[in-house]
C-alpha cells in the first residue's frame, strides 16, 4: 500500500512558509525556522527545510495560510524526513496532533475547491490559486 492510500485527507501542493520550533527545548534558547510548505493536507504538512528534525520530535508549528490574517498556530509530530538530493536541503513530513478544528476545516473546505476547479475545468494545479 502506497502513502497515498493511506491517507486519510487529500493534499495539496502550495508555496506557503511556516515558522517552527521544536517544543523539547527551551524557546528562548531556539530562534524560529522558517520552511516552506511542500503540502498540506487535514492530517499534516510537509516542509522544506535546511534541517533535518528528529523522527517523533513535537514542533509548533505557525502556518501561514491564505484565508487567515494570522498564522495557524498547531503542534505536530514529525513522521519523516527525506534529504532532497544534493541541495542540503530536507523534506519533513509530520503529522499534527493538535490543530484548532476550525482550521483543519479551513484547510480541508480549500484544498476540495481547489481539488475540484482542476477537476472540472481541466485546469493544472499550478494554475489556480491556492
Amino acid at each position: 500500500m502506497n502513502i497515498k492510500e493511506r491517507r486519510k485527507f487529500r493534499r495539496l501542493y502550495t508555496y506557503h512558509l511556516a515558522k517552527y520550533h521544536i517544543v523539547s527545548k527551551p524557546k528562548e534558547d531556539q530562534q524560529p525556522v522558517i520552511a516552506a510548505i511542500r503540502d498540506i493536507g487535514g492530517g499534516g504538512i510537509c516542509l522544506q527545510a535546511e534541517e533535518a528534525l528528529p523522527i517523533s520530535c513535537v514542533i509548533q508549528l505557525y502556518i501561514n495560510f491564505p484565508q487567515f490574517p494570522k498564522p495557524i498556530p498547531c503542534l505536530a509530530r514529525v513522521t519523516w524526513v527525506k534529504r532532497i538530493g544534493r541541495t542540503g536541503k530536507f523534506e519533513i513530513g509530520m503529522h499534527f496532533i493538535d490543530i484548532e478544528e476550525i482550521f483543519r476545516q479551513a484547510i480541508i473546505k480549500r484544498i476540495e475547491s481547489v481539488h475540484s476547479i482542476v477537476e472540472e475545468k481541466g485546469a493544472k494545479k499550478h494554475e489556480v490559486p491556492v
